[in-house]
């Protein structure tokens, strides 16, 4: 004969099956209910209906939080076959090679850097510039656009091989600093990602789904060669960092540090170019834009007269320290990115333990 508590504890197990997805409740609610009846009934037959209780109200958290994301996990892997279906690569060429199969790829690939260290040292030891013109959007976007612009755009018409993603790193890292300086940064954050997440809705969505375009094709192939494409390519942005951080050298000002940060950016993409490992990348790449920041650490402490000047001017030492220090974390989150990106993938991919 049943207990009294049986009936309105049925009635709020049934109440709290509505907060499972109603796919999960659709394909297990029936047996969830009937084996949590099974067991009031066991409990208070044997005098433990307090610790079933318990035992359920401690399961019941984690139980749900496993519905969602296998539920999530089933919506995001459907969508992720879907893009694979419409960027299929079947009928592309092979992809070109990169800097791991030849010198002569490397060194294309090198180019940008190589470029851009020559016109920071020119300007900063030969030309006499003025102060702070590190920090002027018009100057830089007049440099910039014209150094990046038309390679990036060959590079998009040619299949984005490798040597065209520090082009478009670098476009990407002078918009970010634009917005930075407009403190726009944020907004147009979440507009990039409102409006990523709304294509692939639509796409994702679409019934009457078709290829997509071939050029799009292509990036897609590009990516799928390396991912630490993308983390090179954020690393083309390594020029307008090191402009930043050594925002006060000038021809007034000389110290041999700035060279020595140029010259460590080219030898760490050439050690990423010619690397297969992965981790050595990544490392090359991170270890580049270290080299960076501590060589204007370096500077600021030299033109102090010291460490211990530079630290004990008012403010001012800690106020560098930070900003640098800032500076380095934001631009190692966006090399190291593509690896976050990557684990998600791998998570999304692993099949749950039975």
């Amino acid at each position: 004969m049943r207990s009294y508590l049986v009936n309105p504890l049925a009635h709020f197990y049934r109440l709290l099956l509505n907060a499972y997805p109603p796919s999960y409740r659709a394909q297990f609610g029936r047996e969830m209910y009937d084996t949590f009846i099974e067991g009031i009934e066991d409990a208070e037959s044997h005098g433990t209906l307090g610790w079933f209780l318990l035992k359920e109200l401690r399961d019941t958290p984690k139980a749900l939080a496993n519905a969602y994301w296998d539920g999530w996990r089933t919506k995001l892997q459907t969508g992720i076959h879907v893009l694979q279906d419409i960027a299929s690569i079947s009928d592309l060429p092979p992809a070109p090679p990169d800097g791991r199969e030849s010198w002569r790829q490397a060194f294309l690939e090198l180019s940008l850097f190589t470029v851009a260290a020559l016109l920071l040292i020119t300007v900063t030891y030969f030309n006499g510039m003025h102060a702070g013109w590190q920090r002027d959007p018009e100057f830089l976007g007049k440099v910039i656009l014209s150094l990046t612009l038309p390679f990036l755009l060959l590079g998009l018409w040619r299949g984005l091989p490798r040597w065209a993603y520090p082009f478009g790193g670098l476009l990407v890292g002078y918009q970010v600093f634009v917005s930075y300086q407009s403190s726009m940064w944020l907004f147009l954050f979440i507009m990039l990602l409102a409006f990523l997440a709304l294509a692939i809705a639509e796409v994702v969505t679409d019934p009457q789904r078709s290829l997509l375009p071939l050029p799009l094709r292509r990036v897609g192939q590009s990516l799928s060669v390396d991912w630490t494409r993308l983390s090179f390519g954020m690393f083309g942005a390594v020029p307008l960092v090191i402009l930043l951080a050594f925002d006060d050298a000038h021809v007034n000002s000389r110290t041999p540090y700035l060279a020595i940060s140029a010259l460590m950016m080219v030898v760490c993409a050439l050690i990423y170019c010619r690397s297969r490992e992965r981790s050595l990348q990544i490392s090359a790449l991170l270890a580049g834009l270290t080299f960076s920041i501590c060589g204007a650490w370096l500077d600021k402490i030299h033109f102090a007269g010291g460490l211990i000047n530079w630290v004990t001017v008012p403010s001012a030492g800690i106020e560098e320290m930070f900003w640098l220090l800032k500076l380095w974390i934001q631009w190692g989150a966006l090399i190291i990115s593509p690896v976050l990106l990557t684990l998600l993938g791998r998570a999304v991919n692993l099949k749950r333990a039975v």
